[in-house]
């Protein structure tokens, strides 16, 4: 009889560290989710809003911002040329506090991030070159990153 005691417990061990594991696992892979959606949406949006697309990625901006960007966008389109753009930096956030990220460590569900990329264009009237820092301001709705805009800085 001690010995089916044993073996129960045993067994009953193995089950809670079963799933003790794909809880963490679980945990892990939704962060993993997270930035792979942020990732692939950044390079969808920024190849719309750079290339000039008619909507210039407006299905991922805030549904509050939503018609004030697509009227600066349009300004955008006819005056502001892209020659480059580079991300230089990319800071995650968790209800407004600062998150630390890796790939070998990810920590926590992040929930916001800023991007800030470097951009160069020229802008119409003018052809002098002007380079400027931009911050993305990303907010996850559910499953979803959208955009807080800020096109200002494109029509200065």
């Amino acid at each position: 009889m001690s010995s089916n005691k044993h073996f129960l417990k045993n067994w009953i061990a193995a089950i809670w560290i079963a799933v003790s594991l794909t809880l963490v696992w679980g945990c892990a892979t939704t962060t993993e989710k997270n930035l792979e959606r942020l990732d692939k949406t950044l390079r969808i949006y920024n190849n719309a809003f750079e290339s000039k697309a008619e909507s210039g990625g407006s299905s991922y901006v805030l549904n509050d911002y939503r018609m004030d960007y697509l009227l600066k966008y349009g300004e955008i389109q006819g005056r502001v040329s892209f020659l480059e753009a580079q991300t230089l930096n990319i800071a995650y956030f968790k209800g407004g506090k600062p998150l630390e990220i890796s790939a070998e460590d990810p920590e926590g569900e992040i929930d916001e991030a800023v991007i800030t990329m470097r951009y160069k264009v020229t802008v119409s009237p003018s052809n002098r070159l002007k380079t400027f820092i931009h911050e993305q301001h990303w907010k996850l709705d559910g499953e979803t990153w959208q955009l807080e805009p800020n096109l200002k800085p494109f029509l200065n």
